[in-house]
């Protein structure tokens, strides 16, 4: 019998998993910030590294979670920032507890370059106030399937694991909706690191697609990945959804990036201040 992309990607996904838990009992607990000792039964970041963490900052974009600084306060009113105007109308909002810089860029680093997969539970933890905001805009019937953004098979082997997955299982052990690992990466494009603006848009443009399985009605979904940039790998993850019929679709990372006002950076290059 024939195997399924599937079912093979499941053996290396547990043979990933459990890589790294021998991995996380050999190795003494350390911080993953500041690299001094921890507590082997709480998260590898000690409390001080926890407390320097950068906040995602307010104003922000109600939409895309943009922050928003003077421009908010210009307005005197809750105002977009416009580098979202083109986002598919299904992709209706995203949220992040940190900024994606200092000791927030360096845990995300931790997670998926040196498969320090302890710290992802606290990560998902962490994430748990921004999946309850977005929530509240999603309005569904029912709770949110939490959907993690998939790997190219290539990348999955040589990683041995997903961290978006890590971090969505995280949220659903956590109570916060069901985890479906529904969609997956075709094959092609390169790594999204470095591009910028368009360039980011079309390298993902397409790659997504629906397993294979029923979605049901007036389904709502949460998009889950390390970190939100420009927004190119949620438009495309949020338009493969719409295809199979969700009707709203939201984005939560652990990180956004802090994206200049003064520039085009947009996904698609069409800034609009």
């Amino acid at each position: 019998m024939r195997l399924t992309r599937t079912q093979r990607a499941r053996p290396l996904r547990r043979l990933g998993r459990t890589a790294s838990a021998a991995f996380d009992a050999l190795v003494p607990a350390a911080c993953v910030g500041c690299r001094r000792g921890v507590a082997a039964a709480g998260p590898p970041l000690c409390a001080l590294c926890r407390s320097r963490m950068p906040r995602l900052p307010a104003p922000r974009c109600p939409r895309c979670a943009q922050p928003l600084g003077n421009i908010a306060a210009a307005a005197g009113e809750p105002v977009r920032c416009g580098t979202c105007e083109s986002w598919p109308e299904v992709l209706i909002a995203a949220d992040a507890p940190f900024a994606f810089d200092g000791l927030a860029a360096r845990t995300v680093r931790a997670l998926k370059y040196d498969r320090w997969c302890a710290i992802a539970p606290w990560m998902a933890a962490s994430m748990a106030t921004a999946v309850e905001t977005v929530v509240t805009r999603l309005e569904g019937p029912s709770a949110p399937w939490l959907v993690p953004v998939p790997l190219a098979p290539a990348r999955l082997r040589e990683r041995g694991f997903n961290q978006a997955e890590a971090l969505a299982r995280g949220l659903a052990d956590g109570g916060l909706g069901p985890l479906h690992c529904v969609l997956e990466r075709r094959p092609g494009g390169g790594r999204q690191a470095g591009l910028r603006g368009a360039l980011r848009r079309a390298n993902v443009q397409g790659r997504f697609r629906l397993r294979a399985g029923s979605i049901g009605d007036d389904r709502t979904a949460i998009i889950v990945d390390d970190v939100l940039t420009t927004g190119a790998t949620a438009i495309a993850c949020a338009e493969a959804l719409a295809e199979a019929g969700f009707r709203r679709v939201a984005t939560v990372s652990f990180a956004r990036t802090l994206r200049p006002l003064d520039g085009d950076d947009s996904p698609t290059g069409a800034y609009r201040p």
